[in-house]
């Protein structure tokens, strides 16, 4: 037995010894490699969160940039894209008198309608001012048709894109107005009269200060001198824009400024129209920006069912 014994534990040997050492070299390994894994993870963790962090804050960029609107083009592109009716670059009164004509139209209530007041209230403010936009446009068009071939170009409307900028807070439009009031202000009682109002658009010396004060916030001419007519013409508006300026045309013309009745316009009234005014102008402003170039693309509206291929558009 012994004997026998002997050779089957010298086996046994043979066989454990090379099998413990192959174990305890494969733990070692394993510890090894994963005392290598935990260092490379404490190393690289950070980076690969790092990495993490940049790819997603860099897909939230782009997934706000794709959501956001493309900027607005200035509003005397627009414009002139909308109102060149026949894209040959240039835009006439004609053109100009068909689009107001197509927005006063569409500001109309639809007789039926149902619904409250307040709709129609906001469409005859639009309409108001659209009317007052409507017999100032001849002016306005001379007044930007710098070159006077009777048609108006894209760099004559960028005057339009000053204008809205003139609007808005240090603009240069409210202390425009305020020195206007305040040459046109005789006695410095903060109230304008209707016979300083007379005077201020048969006086020389107020017409060319206004003049120059008009031309360095909108220099459309090449000197103040040539917007003198402007000048007369928007102060003789007042009474109509005829020929005649007497007290009964200036009082006529006050009367929708003159919310108290007193025959006077004071600095508080003309800044309530003005804000008004403003606020309806920049309203218009975005819309046009945002609905024009997609109308431009059709070539504009033709309320009267002209316009050669241009988009059709039938109340």
């Amino acid at each position: 037995l012994l004997l026998g014994w002997h050779p089957l534990h010298h086996c046994w040997h043979l066989i454990w010894h090379p099998v413990r050492r192959l174990n305890w070299l494969s733990l070692k390994r394993t510890e090894n490699i994963m005392s290598i894994t935990r260092c490379a993870s404490s190393s690289i963790l950070p980076l690969l969160l790092a990495v993490a962090a940049i790819i997603i804050s860099s897909s939230s960029v782009h997934s706000q940039q794709f959501q956001q609107p493309p900027p607005s083009q200035p509003l005397g592109d627009v414009l002139f894209q909308l109102l060149d009716k026949d894209k040959n670059q240039k835009v006439t009164l004609d053109e100009v008198n068909s689009q107001l004509n197509m927005l006063e139209m569409m500001f109309n209530p639809v007789e039926g309608a149902g619904g409250d007041d307040s709709g129609n209230d906001e469409a005859n403010e639009y309409k108001q001012l659209l009317s007052g936009v409507k017999s100032a446009a001849p002016t306005l068009f001379n007044l930007l048709d710098v070159n006077s071939n009777q048609s108006l170009s894209k760099s004559e409307l960028a005057h339009v894109t000053k204008f809205e900028k003139a609007l808005k807070k240090g603009g240069g439009m409210r202390e425009l107005l305020r020195d206007v009031f305040s040459l046109l202000d005789e006695n410095a009682d903060e109230l304008l009269s209707v016979e300083e109002i007379m005077d201020g658009s048969a006086n020389d010396q107020v017409i060319t200060k206004l003049s120059t004060r008009v031309h360095e916030l909108f220099p459309l001419r090449s000197d103040a001198d040539e917007l003198k007519d402007f000048v007369t013409s928007s102060i003789k508006s007042i009474a109509g824009g005829g020929a005649v300026v007497d007290k009964e045309s200036v009082a006529k013309g006050m009367k929708w400024v003159d919310d108290d009745g007193d025959g006077h316009i004071s600095k508080k009234e003309v800044a309530k129209y003005y804000n008004l005014a403003g606020k309806k102008f920049m309203e218009i402003s975005k819309t046009i920006k945002q609905l024009g170039p997609m109308l431009a693309m059709f070539g504009g509206m033709d309320m009267n069912g002209g316009g050669g291929d241009g988009f059709k558009m039938d109340l």
